[in-house]
């Protein structure tokens, strides 16, 4: 079977990735159907996207190690098996359990596929590592865009926005067959070693160091997408149009994601991600200093959504840069901890908004991006003297 060219892989992890978008997205707007099949409410049936990513976080501990260990083929065909039936199973159940059980399955595939899919391609990639995680990462924002407008139209049609979701599971399934033919990733350690680097990567406060940048992003974006609307409606006079300024906001998140793609076959990595912590640090001070202000506030929240575009691919591709003997394992440390900011940060935006007040939650985006910054500055006094540590304790390469 011919291998699949370094384009036709990226194509073809492109399209898995607008699949994961797809169908995250769509969710949503599924979500009254969903409830109804299962003889349940909105409130209950909200705990789906509690199970997806539980799924999602026990595999991208796992995952990453898997990847070192086997390749990322064996693991991509188990997380597109595992999220197509657990999918599949979301639309048919008539029972809120099973309904959480298949979300718990389509989380376990959703984070083997993101974790296995995002290594592939910065190890094939590996010279501009950046600017491929940036073009890969745009597809899932697309995803994410087509996912709701297509329940709309099913909605209208047919009364139900299920057919999204039979589409996103179907496109997971097109790509079983081109899995076994993806272009291989350069090998760099025996298998029977693989112990020793994890071990080793644990022990790198380099490691940490990206796992916390990433902690604070993935918590600080979701948090800006998940209270955005709400922080509009308490501080402005817009109305229902605050809704739109959160689509405005994932639109330049898509954008700056087009943009680092573009930068990054230019720039280095690590530029690339300093220009980007950069100009969200500046649209978080204009957040916090522009309550009540609409435009302002837009303009604000615009400029984050796109200078936070490149960052989570960005740091990705410095993170399986950095430790070449083990990248899955590194990458799922720093993904898992990233998942951890989702659950936490939030959680603490919205209590800060609730009992502070909605100019304290934006506060607590500058001090992120602040914090962030100051942690990407001071990664180069770590990075020389962890560069000599690793060399030490990891195995050398060798060609498999």
């Amino acid at each position: 079977m011919n291998q699949l060219s370094a384009r036709g892989t990226m194509a073809a992890s492109c399209m898995s990735f607008f699949a994961l978008g797809l169908i995250t997205a769509a969710l949503g707007p599924a979500l009254p159907d969903l409830a109804a099949n299962a003889s349940s409410n909105l409130a209950t049936i909200g705990a789906i996207f509690t199970a997806l990513f539980l799924g999602g976080f026990i595999t991208q501990l796992i995952a990453g190690p898997l990847n070192d260990r086997l390749g990322q083929r064996p693991v991509l065909l188990v997380g597109i098996g595992l999220l197509a039936a657990g999918i599949c199973g979301i639309a048919i159940s008539h029972a809120l359990p099973l309904t959480l059980a298949c979300a718990l399955v389509a989380g376990l595939g959703h984070g083997a596929i993101d974790v296995s899919t995002n290594v592939l391609i910065a190890e094939v990639f590996a010279a501009r590592s950046a600017s491929a995680l940036n073009l890969l990462n745009v597809f899932f924002g697309v995803g994410a865009v087509a996912g709701p407008a297509i329940a709309g139209l099913t909605l209208r049609v047919w009364g139900t926005a299920l057919p999204v979701l039979w589409l996103g599971a179907g496109l997971m399934l097109v790509q079983a067959p081109f899995v076994r033919r993806l272009a291989s990733a350069p090998s760099v350690a025996h298998h029977d070693d693989l112990a020793t680097p994890g071990l080793a990567l644990l022990r790198s406060p380099l490691l940490w160091v990206f796992g916390g940048l990433l902690l604070l992003y993935v918590g600080t974006e979701t948090g800006i997408g998940g209270w955005t609307t709400t922080y509009m409606e308490r501080t402005t006079t817009i109305g229902a149009a605050a809704a739109l300024v959160t689509a405005g906001f994932w639109l330049a998140l898509t954008g700056g994601r087009v943009a680092g793609a573009l930068i990054g076959a230019r720039v280095a990595a690590g530029v690339l991600l300093r220009l980007s912590l950069a100009g969200a640090l500046a649209g978080a001070v204009l957040l916090a200093i522009s309550p009540g202000n609409a435009a302002l506030t837009v303009v604000a929240v615009i400029l984050i959504g796109f200078c936070f575009g490149p960052i989570f691919p960005t740091a990705l591709s410095i993170v399986t840069a950095t430790f070449r003997r083990a990248p899955g394992t590194a990458a799922s440390v720093v993904v898992a901890m990233g998942s951890l900011g989702g659950m936490l940060l939030p959680w603490a935006q919205g209590t800060l908004l609730e009992s502070r007040g909605p100019s304290a939650s934006t506060v607590l985006v500058a001090a992120g991006a602040l914090s962030m910054l100051a942690i990407e500055l001071g990664r180069g006094l770590l990075n020389g003297r962890q560069s000599t540590v690793v060399s030490c304790q990891l195995p050398h390469a060798t060609d498999n």
